[in-house]
């Protein structure tokens, strides 16, 4: 008995001793757990880390030596277990595949290194190890042209750059069907395409201006400003080799040049107006999410215009973003359309202003390229 009682007394020195050693030696272990695995698509990438197995204290009461060796293994399975999360947690937006964000009409990358068009995103993905791309296609011309420029950069720059063989598309209005013609046309070279309010039915308000503007004395001042503003918005993104026309542009963007672009790049396309369409469709995944709402910031000067468009737009009774209208934004898998939202809140412009009882739109963002990450593990 004074044997056993002298045994629990020293116990808890014991205990200190043994868990002074353990996280010494864990100092050591714990950049070794956070090693990047190797053979991936590319270099960037790092498949997540599994957590190490929680022991189990298996001893009997009066086992002292027993007690204390379970002590000191499960002080090291948290300390293990704290190194693995936080690598994890580092690589949370970590896909397999560079995600490449592409801009919609008027659109650009950066403008003069101040504005961008996905306002604060890249950087947000990157912070979780997302490999993330921003290109320049021109700001006012068809899917078909932007999507030539759009495939040459991926095949020319992020595929070279990161060794990857595919990409990940996320295409903000009509970034989408840029992005769908890229998937229709070299499909080896990309893993998904979401849509992010997609004009893939038409905008409703080039519907308008196409029936009211073009044919009139309004047609050609109204080009010449659009492709201008186009042309303007290339040059200070650092392309000023691209020539906006914005005449093609807004007859691509209604609804019956839309849907003849449907017939030709199908993959993923709704199964009725309004619907959803298939999710997986010759290696692709396809996704889409859209919103609705014009005033959300009353600090966002855009705010205004985007409620006149929407008062001025073709919506056929719909709910819309300003340009575009909700069962239009559909493409694929739908995760959802009634996020309150404007077309340009969208990408989180202008400057972060957005709707401040509406979820943020990098968390948007972050939610999806999780869900990326996701399927890339699982392929």
């Amino acid at each position: 008995m004074l044997k056993l009682n002298l045994q629990k007394k020293s116990v808890p020195s014991c205990l200190k001793t043994i868990a002074t050693v353990v996280i010494a030696l864990s100092a050591i272990n714990v950049h070794s757990l956070a090693a990047p695995v190797q053979g991936v698509a590319h270099s960037k990438y790092v498949a997540p880390i599994s957590s190490p197995a929680k022991p189990v204290n298996n001893c009997r009461w009066y086992q002292a030596i027993c007690h204390i060796k379970y002590d000191a293994s499960y002080i090291q399975y948290k300390i293990d277990k704290a190194a693995v999360d936080s690598k994890n947690h580092q690589n949370r937006y970590n896909t397999k595949y560079p995600i490449v964000l592409v801009h919609g009409v008027s659109g650009f990358d950066q403008v003069l290194g101040l504005v961008e068009y996905f306002q604060g995103i890249p950087n947000e993905l990157r912070d979780g190890g997302a490999v993330v791309y921003t290109p320049n296609v021109t700001a006012w011309e068809d899917a078909y042209v932007r999507g030539e420029q759009l495939m040459d950069y991926i095949e020319n720059v992020v595929l070279p750059e990161t060794g990857a063989s595919k990409v990940h598309l996320v295409g903000h209005s009509l970034g989408s069907p840029t992005s769908r013609y890229v998937a229709g046309t070299n499909p080896s070279i990309v893993s998904s395409v979401t849509s992010v309010n997609g004009i893939n039915y038409g905008s409703g308000f080039a519907d308008w201006g196409y029936d009211n503007l073009f044919g009139t004395v309004l047609e050609q001042p109204a080009v010449d400003v659009l492709s201008f503003t186009g042309n303007v918005l290339d040059a200070l993104a650092g392309n000023s080799e691209y020539e906006s026309d914005a005449l093609k542009t807004v007859i691509f963007m209604t609804s019956e040049r839309s849907i003849a672009f449907n017939e030709q790049f199908s993959d993923g396309e709704p199964t009725s107006y309004c619907g959803e369409g298939a999710n997986f469709v010759n290696g692709i995944h396809y996704f889409s999410w859209g919103s609705t709402g014009t005033f959300t910031n009353a600090l966002d000067v855009s705010d205004p215009l985007l409620a006149l468009t929407d008062a001025l737009g073709y919506y056929n009774g719909e709910a819309s973003d300003g340009l575009v209208s909700k069962c239009s934004q559909h493409w694929g898998e739908v995760i959802t359309d009634n996020y309150k939202m404007n077309h340009l809140d969208a990408t989180n412009m202008l400057f972060g202003l957005h709707n401040l009882l509406e979820t943020n739109p990098k968390v948007v963002y972050n939610n999806h390229a999780s869900r990326l990450r996701g399927l890339d593990i699982a392929e």
